[in-house]
């Protein structure tokens, strides 16, 4: 689940990004257009003074200033346009990483439901082993249930199945006489490597349990 939520996170990211950078250029593109009109309303104030200027010094003044006026409202139109073409680009880029994001959040969805399916199913099976295992565990003396619990607390599974006279939990070969021991079935028998208890594949009923452990 944490992939999951970490991959959820990237994509919901990338999301964030391209949506702040229309947000950017749209902004850039409203303060240039308002930067254009401030000075086209400049350039019209300006040349509505022309016929007021009394002397020569005054009216070159006055030209310079609508001269700076112009340059200024034709900076900004180049901006916007500047703008403009970025925004458009922004946008497109948005609206791919929409389409991505939204299969991948799918994709993402798909996997959560499977997991906490398998997760389910996987609880309730070891619900269903605990519950046997109870039952069984009545038909145990308590001093192999005792020595079953001691194993059990320093390694799992408490328990290993002998194949071909090896022991499944090390896979180290038990000695002969313990090996006798274990197709009777008599005694209890701990493998002299890993301290686990050892039945043979036979004892559990199943033909194939001892292929199964190896």
């Amino acid at each position: 689940m944490e992939g999951c939520a970490e991959r959820r996170s990237l994509s919901e990211a990338r999301l964030v990004t391209a949506r702040a950078r229309v947000a950017e250029f749209e902004q850039e593109q409203r303060s240039q257009e308002a930067e254009a009109r401030d000075q086209e309303a400049l350039l019209a104030k300006l040349e509505a003074q022309q016929h007021q200027v009394k002397n020569n010094r005054e009216y070159t003044a006055l030209l310079q200033e609508m001269e700076a006026a112009r340059e200024s409202i034709s900076s900004a139109e180049t901006a916007v346009l500047e703008a403009m073409e970025e925004l458009e680009a922004a946008r497109l880029q948005l609206a791919e990483s929409e389409s991505s994001v939204a299969s991948q959040l799918e994709e993402i969805a798909a996997e959560e439901s499977g997991i906490q399916a398998r997760g389910e199913a996987l609880e309730g099976s070891i619900a269903e082993l605990q519950t046997r295992r109870g039952a069984l565990g009545e038909h145990v003396s308590p001093e192999v249930m005792a020595r079953y619990q001691k194993i059990l607390a320093r390694r799992s599974p408490a328990v290993a199945i002998v194949s071909g006279e090896i022991c499944t939990g090390c896979r180290v070969g038990i000695p002969p006489q313990n090996y006798i021991e274990i197709l009777q079935g008599d005694s209890l028998v701990v493998c002299g490597q890993c301290k686990r208890i050892l039945i043979h594949g036979d004892h559990l009923g199943d033909p194939e349990a001892a292929d199964q452990g190896s």
